[in-house]
């Protein structure tokens, strides 16, 4: 009995085991099924996010493109598709791998004017030049580099609007204390600006074109509406100036040299102007709108300061700024006199800097950015810009 016992005891071990087997293979084998079906799910996602961005950037630089195409991408399969146009563009990216679908849809509408595409955003870098944004540093607004955007990984760098980058941002802004309020994205190139010539030659076609551009041509603005232009320290205009569309039809101002702004109050009654220097800018003084847009977005005073080097201000005696206005480094940086010599830089407008400017110079101020928000439909007038003068569109809404 006690053998029958025994066999009986190791025929059942024996079925239990090999039940317990098939159970450990079929959950092997479920595991490796869910694994596979997941990373199938992140890369027709990825396929999808990447053709988006890939799509966003050809119709920045080109509103008018529509050309829905498959291609073999990463794998698998990318298909860009548009739907209904009227006043607002729907784009769709769809991302296959093996039999796994995911899709992007992003809405873009056109704004009522040809403003510079890069006006939108706050504060444009071409090219980062491996600084890093710092402790107290804030920026209202979309900030955008081609670049990788470092930053010190501090809870007092605070970025209220969108975060886009063409290469990388350091740290994960998930994790960092560094606060990304407004969202980031990764992947994101937008053109460069390589020339101002529509405001060079609107300038010499019922604008002002400095009659000296060896000399510095010095501007004080008046918030009568006036312009005190001066060649080698003596006004051209004497005081009380020259009114600015007297001086100016069509809003462009211009010198193949250096321009040196004074500083004022820009009161414009017509669209806008826009100073040009085929140098470098240098700020003595800051200047604001006679009609602050910050209290009246209604404020139809429009300033661009366009630099086909370097803006730089003159921190010398003045530390603390306050600057409104569009600015444009087109081959330069955003820069200061004395390296070392701390400050508060308010600014609200929009920059676009081709270079970031040196770590010891610019990088002294604490910074603190703020968008106008009428440069989404309107611009200093000849402002340069890839779109500008055109019809262009922008990104309204993005859904995954």
């Amino acid at each position: 009995m006690g053998g029958k016992a025994s066999l009986i005891m190791i025929l059942g071990f024996a079925y239990i085991f090999s039940i317990y087997q098939s159970n450990m293979g079929n959950v092997t084998t479920r595991s490796l099924d869910n694994y596979a079906e997941y990373y199938s799910k992140v890369i027709a996602r990825e396929i999808a996010v990447s053709g988006m961005n890939i799509i966003a950037a050809k119709i920045y630089s080109d509103s008018s493109w529509r050309h829905e195409f498959t291609v073999a991408f990463q794998g698998g399969w990318l298909t860009i598709e548009f739907g209904n146009e009227t006043d607002t563009l729907e784009v769709f990216s769809i991302g296959r791998y093996i039999d796994v679908r995911d899709t992007v849809i992003a809405y873009f509408g056109y704004t009522s004017s040809g403003e510079s595409l890069l006006l939108q955003y706050t504060l444009y870098t071409a090219h980062e030049n491996g600084l890093a944004w710092t402790n107290g540093d804030t920026v209202w607004g979309q900030l955008h580099t081609n670049g990788v955007l470092n930053h010190k990984n501090n809870s007092s760098i605070v970025f209220y609007g969108k975060v886009s980058a063409g290469k990388n941002i350091s740290g994960n802004p998930k994790t960092s204390k560094t606060q990304f309020l407004g969202g980031y994205e990764v992947g994101v190139y937008l053109p460069e600006v390589d020339n101002m010539n529509r405001l060079i030659n609107a300038a010499a076609s019922g604008g002002y074109v400095f009659p000296a551009p060896e000399d510095t041509m010095k501007l004080e603005f008046k918030s009568t509406g006036n312009v005190i232009v001066y060649q080698n320290g003596i006004a051209l205009h004497p005081d009380p100036g020259i009114a600015l569309s007297s001086l100016t039809s069509n809003g462009a101002i211009y010198s193949a040299g250096p321009v040196e702004i004074q500083g004022g109050s820009v009161n414009t009654s017509m669209t806008g102007i826009t100073v040009g220097s085929g140098s470098n800018v240098i700020f003595k003084e800051a200047i604001q709108y006679s009609d602050n847009p910050e209290t009246n977005p209604n404020s139809d005073d429009f300033i661009g300061i366009v630099a086909w080097n370097d803006i730089i201000f003159d921190n010398t005696v003045k530390t603390n700024w306050y600057l409104q206005g569009a600015l444009m480094a087109i081959n330069g940086s955003m820069s200061a006199v004395v390296m070392d010599k701390s400050g508060i830089f308010n600014y609200y407008g929009s920059i676009y800097q081709n270079t970031r400017g040196n770590a010891k110079m610019f990088q002294s101020f604490m910074k603190k950015y703020k968008h106008d928000d009428r440069f989404n439909e309107n611009s200093p007038p000849f402002f340069p810009g890839p779109l500008s003068g055109t019809p262009r569109l922008r990104l309204l809404s993005w859904w995954e």
